[in-house]
């Protein structure tokens, strides 16, 4: 059994050899933090907690590991007040910057799975939002408001639906919403929508509604050789096509009337 003169000299050794070793690494993680973007990590502020509340706003049902709540009754002058504020600055030439990474990998048979939930309780006649996105694009290539990708490599058989964007109307709602997806700003577009890949509907309109498409006075323009299907097999067609308007049955032409010449009644 060693006595306890020996225990203390390995103790002692040990801190010896502790200490160097600490000795060795400090400089480099010193030079580690020196190297670091943005001059390493600065942090100051009260310690955080699992909640944390100004004032007693109301509270949901939330199994959520940090809480943080915030009740107002600002009459003073109008201004924006925040729970959370990201400011994030990218000046270099090479980078992925995201502000806000959220990543859900889910096996959930019930419920529903949801990365980002955005509730709006609108109560005054100010302008609200859900969600919002201001884009200031400043220099060439793509600026997008909302990017969304999707991906579907299911094999089975089951009814499934894979839908990038999805607006729904709530079915208890007393009074009907007034547009579902609105395009507008005095700024104007080259094109409101376009509609750049393949399938085998572009656009397709169901439901009960009075009028499909209301062009109010605008052209529909098919381009040469474009149709109007007149049945929904698709077999009637009226298009236009090497100076007439055509009219096919499959894939013959039952008539047609040339466009030069005279104005004559038909």
């Amino acid at each position: 059994m060693a006595d306890a003169s020996s225990r203390g000299g390995r103790r002692g050794f040990l801190r010896v050899a502790l200490a160097a070793i600490a000795g060795a690494l400090a400089p480099g993680a010193a030079r580690a933090r020196e190297d670091a973007p943005g001059g390493g990590l600065k942090t100051d502020g009260e310690i955080l907690r699992q909640r944390v509340s100004q004032g007693e706003p109301p509270v949901e049902p939330l199994d959520t590991m940090v809480h943080f709540r915030r009740s107002d009754d600002n009459n003073g002058r109008a201004m924006t007040h925040e729970i959370l504020s990201l400011t994030h600055e990218e000046k270099g030439r090479k980078s992925f910057p995201w502000t806000i990474y959220a990543h859900l990998d889910t096996h959930h048979e019930e419920g529903d799975a949801c990365v980002l939930c955005s509730r709006l309780h609108k109560y005054g006649p100010g302008w609200s939002s859900g969600l919002h996105s201001e884009v200031f694009a400043h220099n060439r290539a793509v600026a997008l408001g909302v990017n969304v990708e999707m991906f579907n490599d299911y094999k089975g058989k089951d009814a499934t639906q894979v839908i990038g964007v999805n607006v729904q109307s709530i079915p208890s709602s007393p009074n009907p919403t007034d547009v579902g997806l609105q395009i507008h700003g005095d700024g104007g577009y080259r094109r409101a929508i376009a509609i750049d890949s393949h399938g085998d509907t572009a656009i397709d309109i169901r439901g009960k509604f009075g009028t499909g498409i209301a062009l109010n006075g605008l052209q529909l323009r098919l381009g040469d050789g474009g149709g109007i299907a007149l049945d929904s097999a698709g077999e009637v067609v009226v298009r236009y096509r090497d100076g007439a308007i055509e009219f096919m049955k499959g894939a013959g032409r039952i008539a047609h009337i040339r466009m030069e010449g005279p104005d004559r009644a038909l």
